[in-house]
This record gives C-alpha cells, structure tokens and sequence, in this order.
C-alpha cells in the first residue's frame, strides 16, 4: 500500500450550481481536459435515478497520472445532480439539449508516495520509508509535488466554473 503525507491531500472546492448547462458537454469537457494532461481516468459510480421532480444522476471518476516510479497524483472528481430534466434550448441560434439540474461538484487530491509497494517488503523497509517521508523528504514532497498538484486540481476548478458561465472566471493566482 502507498504512502501520503496528510499536508498533500485535500478538497480543493465544492461547486455548487443551479440552472441550465450542457451535461454531456460538461462530462465531455471533464475527459477532454485529463486526456490532454496525460491523465489515466477511471469511473468508479454512476448512479441514475427518476425522481418525482426529475432524475438524480451521481458520477465519481478518479484520476491519476505516474509521475516517476515513486511519485503518483491522483485527482477525484465527484459530481451529484437533483432534479434534472433535459430541456431543449435556442443558443447561438442553434437548438440544443441542454440539461436543468441543480450540480455540485467536488474536487480533491492526493500524491502518493511508493505506489507501487518497494518498501513493503519489510518491517524495516517500511519504517524507513515512513521516516524518510516525515522527516528527510517531507519538504520537498510538499513544495514539489503537493504545490504542483493542488494548482493543477485549481486550474480545473476554475475550467469547470469557466465551462458551466459562473462569475469567478479568473484564478485567484
């Protein structure tokens, strides 16, 4: 099993929206924007039901990409819809299928560190792994890769945001 410093791992953003938007351009979007990083996804739920008021759709996809034999990053994107109905919308002048749901979004990541399960064999190996990655390589694990991740998995928030026409179509950074 691998190993992952707390300090790199987290959520970065719950996006929650309400309205009308094109949900397989969104899911087109999602794999459109890890395919061309490189990115291996996998989906792990998808979950539909009819509701009284519409369908209720759950979708999880995990993401990961081999950075070295070491290194692993991993980005999980969860989305839940309530309430959605396709709709059929003029936009552009062209007649679309668009969907009216309520969505939100939840984004997180995680390096992780001896993927692949070298230093398992032993106890010994273990510990020393584990002790190299608190005390020796702790920050450089951090600032290298856990930096680099979470700007990563930021920029895809504010793609998503840009993609679904909410205001903060600019990153803080």
């Amino acid at each position: 099993m691998s190993h992952t410093l707390q300090e790199t791992q987290g959520q970065i953003s719950v996006i929650k929206y309400d309205g009308v938007f094109d949900y397989d351009g969104l899911v087109d979007f999602l794999f459109g924007w890890f395919k061309s990083r490189s990115w291996f996804i996998q989906e792990k739920t998808f979950k539909h039901k009819k509701s009284g008021l519409g369908h209720e759709i759950e979708r999880e996809f995990t993401n990961w990409r081999k950075i070295s034999e070491y290194y692993k990053y991993n980005v999980g994107v969860k989305m839940h819809l309530w309430d959605a109905y396709p709709i059929d919308a003029v936009k552009d002048g062209k007649k679309q299928k668009l969907m009216r749901a309520r969505i939100e979004i939840i984004l997180d990541f995680s390096v992780e560190c001896d993927y692949q399960g070298k230093y398992e064999s032993s106890q010994f190996l273990e510990k020393l792994r584990n002790f190299m990655h608190e005390y020796v390589m702790k920050k450089d694990i951090i600032v290298q890769h856990g930096d680099s991740l979470y700007y990563t998995a930021l920029g895809l928030n504010t793609d998503i945001k840009k993609f679904l026409g909410m205001d903060a179509t600019k990153t803080v950074y």
